[in-house]
């Protein structure tokens, strides 16, 4: 295999672009939630629901983000490894998501109906599922959730820094045999920290599909927000010989599968409960489907599946940089709508009703989160350099 070199200023982001970016991103951040908390003040319950809902989007790009690495890991992808580092900064900011976490603690009355000892002791279903479904133990299971994550994060983050450093291929196994374990603990982690935060909401409802649901797309907006930081960073003059046409065009691949993946276990689990007409399952979706929330799942089910579906199919579209931008823009905008459509009738029952809540949480957890990984991007250098499969990584080629 003919050996190909990369230039230092090319895998080293430059400290004035990081400030002008990570600082701008700061202040807008900043800003929104300082406003967002005056807004609490107006109305607590809706601050809390659309708190939820912005969260939610960015835990699932940070998982998601988790398990790309774990999944490249484990698979031992060779043409994965220049865009594995931009993952890596993603779900290293599990912590930052940890204190955004914390204000949740505070609407638990305010989100969950079964938190209410009253409504326990008049509801013989929320009394069954009382040692489950109570205050302290979701505490516990959500510290216990983050603990998970961030071990694996940092094991994953500070294993690949270090062989940055020494050039140890050992680490390259280690990571690997850390991944084998990792994927089982996220997928446990993963599906029930939904369950608790999101399907609870509904505590009379039950999907055993809903943590394949979020699994599917958590993976896919974290491929589609990795492919468009690398068109950032190449727009601005990085990677631009390092991450190649072939490697956005696998990244689209992955995209439209996971893509595909989540449209295939939403219509189970709708169809699945339609065709039983079970009360108890069914009390989801007629939820879902009332006013004018059943325009957003006509909206769901053209551009969330329809529209990238054909769209998105062909090998033309993947491999040129704007029709893939836009159609990665679409999907992370359609996932933003999918988080929104999931939680948000549990506050509006009749209808949407998107305000200046959530367009504040929006930016203030966006501008926050992407000043974070920013920085953070100038710890390292954008790629790992010394994998030892990082020479079969810069010259691969679709065939």
């Amino acid at each position: 295999m003919q050996e190909v070199t990369f230039k230092e200023e090319d895998i080293h982001i430059k400290t004035a672009f990081v400030a002008k970016v990570s600082g701008a991103c700061m202040k807008i951040g900043l800003i929104s939630l300082l406003l967002s908390f005056v807004l609490f003040f107006v109305d607590r319950h809706h601050f809390f629901y659309s708190y939820l809902t912005v969260f939610s989007f960015f835990m699932t790009l940070t998982l998601g983000s988790l398990f790309f690495v774990m999944i490249l890991h484990v698979t031992r992808a060779g043409w994965g490894i220049v865009v594995r580092r931009i993952a890596e900064c993603l779900m290293n900011n599990i912590g930052l998501m940890f204190l955004l976490f914390l204000p949740l603690l505070f609407g638990i009355h305010d989100l969950y109906h079964w938190s209410h000892a009253d409504a326990v002791a008049h509801d013989h279903l929320l009394q069954v599922k009382f040692p489950y479904l109570n205050v302290p133990f979701f505490i516990i299971r959500a510290l216990v959730f983050f603990l998970i994550w961030f071990f694996l994060a940092k094991r994953f983050y500070q294993t690949s820094i270090k062989q940055d450093q020494n050039g140890d291929s050992s680490l390259t196994l280690l990571m690997q045999k850390t991944a084998t374990y990792g994927l089982l603990l996220y997928a446990i982690t993963q599906s029930f920290a939904f369950i608790d935060w999101v399907m609870s909401l509904t505590p009379h409802w039950y999907s055993t599909i809903f943590g394949v649901y979020f699994f599917a797309g958590s993976t896919m907006v974290a491929l589609t927000v990795i492919t468009l930081i690398l068109m950032i960073l190449r727009r601005n003059g990085y990677l631009r010989d390092l991450v190649t046409i072939e490697h956005y065009h696998d990244l689209g691949k992955l995209s439209y599968g996971f893509m595909i993946f989540w449209s295939y276990i939403a219509f189970c689990q709708f169809f699945l409960i339609w065709y039983s007409n079970i009360p108890e399952e069914t009390l989801f979706y007629k939820q879902h489907f009332e006013g004018t929330w059943r325009y957003v799942m006509i909206l769901l089910c053209v551009g969330h599946f329809g529209i990238p579906f054909l769209g998105f199919m062909s090998r033309h579209v993947k491999r040129n940089l704007f029709t893939h931008c836009l159609m990665a823009c679409w999907l992370v905008f359609m996932h933003y709508v999918d988080m929104y459509w999931i939680i948000m009738p549990g506050m509006f029952p009749d209808g949407i009703n998107y305000s200046l809540f959530d367009i504040v949480l929006l930016l203030g957890f966006g501008g926050i989160y992407f000043s974070v990984f920013f920085k953070r991007l100038t710890y390292s250098s954008l790629i790992p350099v010394k994998d030892p499969r990082i020479q079969e990584s810069l010259a691969f080629k679709n065939y």
